[in-house]
């Protein structure tokens, strides 16, 4: 098959490590981001995501120069040299807060990571909810997880509204595509229509959850997953003006052949566009996708040629 363009992909996978299903701890999750970036795929993955009670122990493990990799980390005497603390990048993260947390807790979390040196604060994620738009959130960007149902196109909207009334933050809708116990899985007709209803509004929807496979599939664990290949194509035919019928089609859609020709087919223009619209995912296992896309052949895997792993 063929290697499709990196463009497709760039800053795609979220590291959403510590949230379920696989609830890695902080100090791991942390010194594994820092391990990915500077691994081959360090342009594909997006910030570490954490919620915002995490963020005083991340700002104080993001100090630590020596916490270098979550498969063998060292043990810490607490005396941190200080040529080494000023070579230490700043962690690359996003304060991903489900909803129904309180809007303080968010707000108090996010003047905290802003105000610190140690780390690069992205983006905030709240839940849609009453006034969302007057919480101070000083970060670049700010994700609204939508609703599903009737409320999905006021919350879609009013994204809308906020990102043409104010030139900063970036305003984005998140929706989450994998089950919980409270959310059940959205099927290929729903997921269309929330995707259809963000790009004809042009407003950037990320997803969340589920999306751990290249191509859709049914687990034995965790039941139906979307998969990202599908999902990629789906965005380019709702941006074609495709009906919703047929993005089901093709989120539907098992066999990746199709889904890779329809991707390859696209211009550099509309690869921009599409991941304008589709800006980046949240996956607690980000090397999963990436290493499927690599065995499907859609992605070179530079590491292979230097006798290294995923």
């Amino acid at each position: 098959m063929p290697a499709l363009t990196r463009a497709l992909f760039r800053g795609l996978f979220d590291d959403a490590a510590v949230f379920p299903p696989g609830k890695a701890p902080l100090d791991l999750a942390v010194a594994s981001h820092r391990r990915l970036r500077r691994g081959p795929w360090s342009d594909l993955i997006g910030p570490l995501l954490l919620p915002p009670q995490a963020i005083p122990a991340a700002l104080d493990l993001a100090g630590l120069a020596d916490l270098r990799d979550a498969e063998n980390p060292p043990v810490h005497d607490g005396e941190l040299d200080e040529g080494d603390a000023r070579s230490t990048p700043a962690l690359d993260i996003g304060i991903a807060a489900r909803p129904g947390t309180a809007p303080a807790e968010v707000e108090r979390a996010a003047h905290l990571a802003a105000d610190d040196s140690r780390v690069d604060l992205r983006l905030v994620e709240l839940g849609w909810q009453e006034r969302w738009e007057h919480i101070q959130l000083p970060a670049p960007a700010v994700v609204v997880e939508v609703p599903r149902g009737t409320e999905q196109a006021l919350a879609v909207t009013e994204i809308a509204v906020a990102a043409a009334e104010r030139e900063h933050p970036a305003y984005l809708a998140k929706y989450r595509t994998g089950a919980t116990e409270t959310w059940a899985w959205p099927s290929e007709r729903e997921l269309a229509r929330t995707i259809q209803g963000a790009v004809a509004m042009d407003v950037p929807l990320k997803l969340t959850g589920g999306l751990h496979h290249a191509v859709r599939c049914d687990t034995p664990d965790a039941g139906p997953m979307h998969g990202v290949l599908n999902v990629l194509a789906t965005f380019a035919q709702a941006r074609a003006g495709q009906p919703v019928s047929a993005l089901a089609t093709t989120l539907a859609e098992r066999e990746p052949a199709a889904l890779i020709a329809a991707l390859a087919a696209l211009s550099p223009q509309s690869v921009e566009r599409l991941r304008a619209d589709f800006p980046s995912y949240g996956c607690c296992t980000v090397t999963e996708p990436i290493g499927e896309l690599v065995a499907l052949g859609v992605l070179t895997d530079p590491a292979a040629l230097e006798g290294d792993s995923l």
